[in-house]
């Protein structure tokens, strides 16, 4: 079975609630993200407790994204 990611996402410097969201890939920090019709960047990602079984429980940190 495919591995699932329980991701908490936080939004640093901003007043945006942020999210938890499943996905089946693990986001990695430069990623973009789109949350609502907002998008943000992936500054950080670290394990909040221990992988059980196929489930992954993450908290990444997002910033708002900067287009260049």
């Amino acid at each position: 079975m495919a591995a699932i990611y329980k991701v908490s996402y936080v939004v640093s410097g901003e007043e945006h609630p942020g999210a938890i969201l499943n996905t089946d890939a693990r986001p990695q920090k430069g990623d973009l993200v789109t949350l609502g019709s907002k998008k943000f960047t992936v500054v950080e990602v670290i394990d909040l407790i221990p992988s059980r079984g196929e489930f992954h429980y993450l908290h990444a940190t997002l910033q708002k994204h900067s287009s260049k």
